[in-house]
């Protein structure tokens, strides 16, 4: 068993990331130890040669008064270790890795073999606690006209690690460097996870839409997406719906999305909105309406899941975000669909660092998968790993897990975001999913069925899961 031993200042933030990356993570059994020190030094029990790993400490040195505010913030420019020359040079993305927090050591490097040891440079433990519980947007006021934190002024854009899952990174050191001093740990075994995940704002594009609605629609296909053919389909769409045929709405594609789903072996996760309003920004169906009912039955019948996808201004409204998961539940009791565990994702992606989180587990949800930025593919937690989250102002772990999304649609094509063509995002998405299974992490993709009914959409959409495992 390995033993930690750590200075006596924040103990419970300590316990959390050490929990996270040595147990969640690896699966390594452990116990602390606390001293008066200025590292972290993690022994072995039982080795008669009373060797050592001592890991630079720098977060967690922070003076009180200082944390969380902008004086506890990494210092910018990053400085980057060059591991090529390392035992540590094929753990990482690239050969060049940014350092969180860390201080190069007496020999100009990160790292310094000794007899009976290694020293690491790195804060291994306070830059994976900075990333994970995303420190810097409880510091940083930045956010954008929806109050969401945006990409642009976080540390992994600026610094230009945002597509690389830099907690695995530092993870994969301290494995290799606790793998070369103790050769016989063992850690968990892990495989590389597809979860395909359908946020459900629009289930049917034409219902209770009047004419001029679906005309402007119609011309926004003809001028904006120059698709005459979509043009065509929704205006028959609209027909087949006022004539009670609501399976013939061009946003009915739950079936083709399962379908493809099954034939490469994986299951979908579709979140639905179970309280509208007034404003349309929420959608427009109820949760109660018979085919919203039949289609959940559906989809659960074919063992996809059924989740919770809360409306928008539930980002800092925990009663709201209760009253719509007890909906949820209620109605799926009265379908009898059953499920071990709820979860789903912020509408618009709108969240707030620790509130949606702690709502989130008040209300009794088990997790939440809303964590990537609205404008940028990529890691914003840093990890391709899902991981037991942490209230940074109750300072405390949660149950609530989190499950790391890594691209969403409207990211990588919209205009007022990344606005790449179709090429261009098969390639960003090709690199993150191949960044995940490096580390054999879990890829989390967001494909709304609304987006769905354009034919170079679903085509995209087809190559990504198609080639997704090979």
């Amino acid at each position: 068993m390995l033993i930690v031993i750590y200075p006596p200042t924040y103990l419970v933030e300590r316990q959390y990331i050490f929990d996270v990356v040595l147990s969640q993570f690896l699966g390594l059994k452990y116990q602390y130890q606390i001293e008066e020190r200025s590292d972290v030094c993690i022994k072995l029990t039982e080795d008669h040669w009373e060797r050592e790993l001592r890991i630079a400490d720098i977060l967690f040195q922070t003076p009180e008064e200082r944390w969380l505010n902008e004086f506890s913030l990494p210092s910018q420019p990053l400085d980057w270790w060059h591991l090529a020359d390392s035992i540590f040079g094929d753990t990482t993305v690239t050969p060049e890795m940014p350092v969180i927090y860390g201080s190069r050591l007496s020999s100009g490097s990160f790292l310094v073999r000794r007899e009976n040891g290694m020293d690491l440079g790195v804060d291994i433990f306070g830059s994976s606690f900075f990333m994970l519980t995303r420190y810097e947007e409880a510091v940083k006021p930045d956010r954008d006209s929806r109050e969401r934190f945006p990409a642009a002024a976080s540390l992994a854009f600026q610094e230009g690690f945002l597509t690389r899952p830099i907690v695995n990174e530092y993870v994969e050191i301290l494995w290799r460097a606790l793998k070369h001093l103790w050769p016989g740990l063992k850690r968990k075994e892990r495989t590389f996870t597809v979860r395909l995940s359908h946020d459900v704002d629009w289930p049917l594009c034409t219902y209770e839409k009047t004419l001029l609605q679906v005309f402007r629609n119609i011309a926004g296909d003809v001028i904006k997406t120059r698709s005459p053919d979509l043009a065509l389909r929704r205006f028959l769409s609209y027909h087949r719906v006022r004539l009670g045929n609501f399976d013939a709405d061009i946003c009915n594609t739950f079936d083709t999305l399962m379908d493809l789903s099954e034939r490469n072996g994986l299951y979908s996760a579709f979140y639905f909105i179970t309280e509208h309003g007034d404003n349309q920004i929420n959608g427009i169906y109820s949760i109660d309406h018979p085919w919203i009912r039949k289609l959940m039955r559906r989809i659960h019948d074919r063992n996809h899941e059924i989740g919770l996808h809360p409306s928008y201004n539930t980002i800092h409204d925990r009663s709201q975000l209760s009253r719509e998961f007890q909906n949820l539940l209620r109605v799926c009791e009265s379908e009898g669909i059953q499920q071990e565990v709820w979860g789903g994702r912020q509408h618009y992606l709108r969240w707030n660092v620790p509130t949606t989180w702690q709502n989130w587990e008040d209300v009794g949800l088990d997790y939440d998968s809303t964590l990537v930025f609205a404008d940028h593919t990529g890691f914003r937690c840093g990890v391709c790993y899902e991981f037991n989250v942490f209230n940074l102002h109750a300072r405390r772990p949660l149950d609530l897990i989190e499950r790391p999304l890594i691209v969403m649609d409207s990211t990588v094509l919209a205009k007022n975001y990344m606005n790449l063509s179709h090429q261009q995002a098969r390639v960003e998405i090709a690199k993150l999913i191949n960044n995940c299974k490096i580390f054999r992490g879990d890829f989390t993709l967001l494909w709304h069925n609304s987006h769905f009914i354009d034919r170079r959409e679903c085509q995209l959409y087809h190559d990504i899961v198609n080639g997704i495992k090979n």
